[in-house]
């Protein structure tokens, strides 16, 4: 071990860099000597009466201070100025390498941090807090905000943003396309509010030495979204902030790109492909978990009425038309938490939850209502439904939806195009 230090040492010596200094060092030493020596001689020279005139004492007193007089100048301008020129530039770039390094290994912190934590995002909502989160980190403490749309043209659902005082500064587009970063599709560093280059999406009134930082979030090769960070014009600060902004933009639109890929292959297979309603397994799921729930929730098992007959006398492509604008109007008469699916052919399972039976027959009668004018709008003939309407007062979500299939029949076997409550059936049953 000890040889191997040895030799290293050795070959750091030896190095042609550290030989280089070490001979100009050698060469100003002896330019300065020889400086020294022969500006003394020949001063001695002159002065040779004056000096022989004095005393041993003061003639030797008087040869170092002629020296030093002779040597103080070749010493600092050959020899210390020089040295002391290069270790300040050393410093200089000592001192820009260690910043160099804090930034890398501040990129490096916030690139791995971020990537775990994103990871870990289960959904968007998810991600878009762990990126407005590391947004005060990106932005060195500066004004940040994070504008995220679903599409290009649509617009902006989610504004984040950190360490803002006031609207001033901004950003204010109302889609991802409206933005310059965007459609470039690269950061950019807007120096000044002011001038005709800067950016139109900053709001309010700004003085004139307010500059941005943008970046845009793309996910799966298109831009939905910016990052940006306030500064001050002129500062370069602001383009290290753009490298660290490039960072959370990029980890976000690479985790949102695979959290909606999922989301959509969920959805694909939960929803049925022609009428876009959830599918017969997504209402069953639903029924089941509601039924571990507390709380009552009623359900509807719909169907058309004869809806062999349209596509017998209007071919399928009508009847395709007539489910699609079927769906569309439940969609429009029922509330968010709703949930319409296709159970099969032309039947519908409608489930309800914190419902009761009077809110589900108000809303099939609404639906009932606007059948006929939707009807006419889209071109399809006009046609009416039956449904049967079960609560949740049994436990057993295969019983309610018998209850519900069984109120559907009376329903059919009573003429069509009237909705029959499952508690009714039973009344009838136990007469």
């Amino acid at each position: 071990m000890a040889e191997r230090v040895a030799i290293d040492l050795d070959t750091d010596v030896l190095s042609p860099h550290a030989r280089g200094d070490s001979s100009t060092l050698i060469k100003r030493f002896l330019l300065t000597l020889l400086v020294v020596v022969a500006g003394f001689a020949i001063m001695q020279a002159l002065m040779m009466s004056t000096l022989q005139a004095l005393a041993m004492p003061w003639r030797l007193i008087a040869d170092v201070a002629l020296l030093l007089a002779v040597a103080s100048g070749p010493v600092w301008f050959v020899l210390c100025a020089p040295m002391r020129r290069e270790i300040l530039g050393a410093r200089e770039s000592f001192e820009h390498e260690i910043s160099t390094l804090h930034d890398r290994l501040r990129a490096h912190n916030l690139n791995v941090r971020l990537s775990a934590a994103l990871e870990m995002g289960e959904d968007e909502e998810a991600a878009l807090r762990i990126a407005g989160q590391a947004l005060t980190l990106a932005s060195e403490g500066a004004p940040a905000q994070l504008l995220l749309a679903d599409s290009p043209d649509a617009p902006m659902r989610h504004d984040l943003g950190q360490g803002w005082t006031s609207e001033d500064g901004q950003c204010c587009v109302a889609t991802p396309a409206d933005c310059p970063v965007v459609r470039r599709g690269m950061g950019n560093v807007f120096e000044d509010s002011l001038v005709l280059s800067a950016c139109r999406g900053m709001r309010g009134t700004m003085p004139a030495n307010y500059a941005a930082a943008c970046t845009p979030i793309t996910v799966a090769g298109t831009g939905v979204g910016v990052v940006r960070a306030l500064g001050t014009a002129g500062d370069p600060d602001l383009y290290r902030v753009l490298q660290s902004l490039n960072t959370v933009a990029h980890h976000l639109g690479a985790r949102l790109a695979t959290v909606r890929s999922i989301s959509a292959s969920a959805r694909e297979a939960a929803t049925d492909p022609l009428t876009g309603a959830a599918n017969r397994r997504s209402g069953e799921a639903l029924l089941a978990e509601l039924s571990r729930q507390p709380g009552c929730f009623v359900l509807a098992m719909i169907d058309i009425d004869h809806f062999k007959k349209i596509n017998d006398a209007h071919g399928h492509e009508v009847g395709d038309r007539v489910l699609k604008m079927f769906v569309d109007v439940i969609t429009g008469c029922i509330r968010r938490e709703d949930e319409l699916c296709r159970y099969g052919g032309e039947e519908f399972l409608l489930i309800l939850p914190r419902a009761d039976l009077e809110t589900a027959v108000t809303t099939l009668q609404r639906v009932r209502d606007a059948l006929p004018a939707a009807c006419g709008t889209a071109g399809v003939p006009v046609f009416t439904f039956s449904a049967g309407v079960s609560d949740s007062r049994d436990a057993d979500p295969a019983m309610q939806m018998r209850s519900a299939d069984a109120a559907l029949y009376r329903a059919k076997q009573a003429g069509r195009d009237r909705v029959v409550l499952a508690s009714d059936v039973a009344a009838d049953g136990a007469q």
